[in-house]
């Protein structure tokens, strides 16, 4: 992905899709985020977007989901926040992705192996894990053509 075509200098439409379906992507976040926190705070258990392993969750891993997800809805408000600086061409916006992105993925990684270990991608739930990772590749490409620029110095 190129930020800018060759020709007249705009904006890749490639990487305004990103960037949007990102924004998209965190915004189904706020709420799967504050129906978790919600959920745990409440019944001490989660389904969605985490199917539990056969067993259940463990208290351990449940603490540990609260303090992620409400980490994470932040993250996903201020992914949001970078969604707008990019639309409007605010200049704080290459910050903010930088940020938002790196938290992203990071996220993505740890929610993966702490779901992993835990026993929880069984035949059962795995259709589940595999279209929330599915649906994040697009994230995972546009914060590795962003780490690409920021190493270039480029000014996107």
């Amino acid at each position: 992905m190129d930020a800018r075509t060759p020709v007249d200098g705009k904006r890749s439409r490639l990487v305004q899709a990103a960037v949007l379906w990102y924004g998209l992507y965190q915004l189904v976040h706020v709420f799967v985020n504050v129906r978790g926190l919600w959920l745990l705070t409440q019944e001490q258990a989660i389904d969605f977007p985490a199917p539990p392993p056969p067993g259940g969750w463990s208290d351990q891993v449940l603490h540990f989901f609260t303090g992620m997800a409400a980490v994470d809805l932040g993250n996903a408000l201020l992914a949001l926040l970078f969604v707008y600086g990019y639309v409007r061409h605010r200049g704080w916006h290459r910050w903010l992705g930088t940020v938002t992105l790196t938290v992203s993925v990071y996220a993505a990684l740890v929610f993966d192996y702490a779901t992993w270990a835990s026993g929880a991608w069984t035949s059962t739930n795995l259709p589940g894990y595999l279209l929330i990772n599915v649906a994040f590749l697009p994230i995972v490409a546009l914060f590795l053509w962003w780490a690409r620029q920021g190493l270039r110095g480029a000014d996107w």
